[in-house]
């Protein structure tokens, strides 16, 4: 096995127990396109692939890539070797795309956030992270742990939990507990691509300062009679607010 990379977020899933129970939750098709963000020494492209069409791996850590190309089909299995933080996904992203991985703890939110405007071209998303961060994706409005992340993945995603992970099934075993997470994808529901950008710098502006209550955080931004207006007490915290609450400022501002 190759020595993990502490400085990557490395930890390698090698569980056949766990390994088969992601597969099982995929409801693979034979014309399947899958992308893997982080596939490490593809333990669960190994159980994919031949049900598969193809699949593309970005992984980051170039001492992977030979094993990665030594094990796997060319013709079937495209290997690049890049950060996925970097990659022009426009140039991967194909239209029905399955994307899963074991992304790395420490950068896992900036790939959903860079994963958001690909989710037209995107069937579904199945990804292993840090159990705090999918309570924090499924986390509904007035809990402590409700945020930005939960209202823009669920602005842009059906979100569910499906199962808890422990730290033994890795190598070498994370601090952590991990989950697994679908992500499916929902009709486009801003106005405009201008909407939609008015929409994620509300979210952000508010949460900035979560304990502060919205007529504060949004000032400059929105009065607190069109707060009233929209059915919005101008004194609550950020996190009591609904997506549609955000999307109807978004809408008014």
């Amino acid at each position: 096995m190759q020595k993990h990379k502490k400085n990557l977020g490395q930890h390698f899933l090698h569980d056949k127990n766990i390994i088969n129970k992601i597969i099982n939750s995929f409801e693979i098709s034979k014309n399947d396109l899958f992308l893997e963000i982080g596939p490490g020494e593809g333990a669960l492209t190994t159980s994919l692939v031949d049900k598969i069409q193809n699949i593309i791996l970005v992984e980051k850590d170039k001492d992977l890539i030979p094993i990665l190309a030594n094990k796997f089909d060319s013709k079937k299995v495209q290997v690049i070797n890049q950060d996925i933080l970097k990659c022009d996904l426009s140039n991967i992203i194909k239209s029905n795309m399955r994307v899963i991985g074991n992304l790395p703890y420490n950068i896992s939110t900036e790939i959903i956030f860079k994963l958001l405007p690909y989710s037209k071209n995107i069937k579904d998303l199945h990804f292993m992270l840090q159990k705090e961060v999918v309570d924090r994706i499924v986390a509904g409005p007035g809990t402590k742990i409700y945020g930005r992340l939960s209202i823009m993945t669920q602005a842009y995603f059906t979100v569910k939990k499906l199962f808890d992970i422990s730290p033994n099934v890795f190598i070498p075993k994370p601090k952590v507990d991990s989950a697994y997470i679908r992500l499916v994808p929902k009709s486009y529901i801003f106005d405009s691509t201008f909407h939609e950008n008015k929409f994620k710098s509300i979210v952000t502006l508010a949460f900035t300062a979560r304990r502060k209550m919205i007529k504060t955080s949004l000032r400059g931004t929105i009065s607190a009679q069109l707060l009233n207006n929209l059915s919005i007490d101008p004194s609550s915290r950020p996190e009591t607010l609904s997506i549609k609450n955000y999307m109807d400022i978004s809408k008014n501002v």
